[in-house]
């Protein structure tokens, strides 16, 4: 839902799941799926394992997020 309240957290990716979905590891040691928006699909190349990237959390799943591309 639009602006619905969401957690922002740092994150390593760990593993790449096709087409656009990619494992990542935050500090504390959890695990998450997180998704590339479907407008961002461009920029896939540029998310690699090891990476650290930013996402956004929903309060009420903690096992998915979204990876979020800062804008240059």
């Amino acid at each position: 839902m639009p602006g619905e309240f969401t957690i922002r957290a740092k994150g390593i990716v760990r593993d790449h799941h096709p087409p656009a979905t990619f494992l990542v590891e935050l500090e504390n040691g959890h695990k998450l799926f997180v998704r590339l928006p479907f407008r961002q699909r461009d920029k896939i190349s540029d998310v690699k394992s090891g990476k650290e990237v930013s996402i956004e959390i929903s309060p009420t799943d903690f096992s998915n997020g979204v990876l979020v591309i800062d804008k240059d």
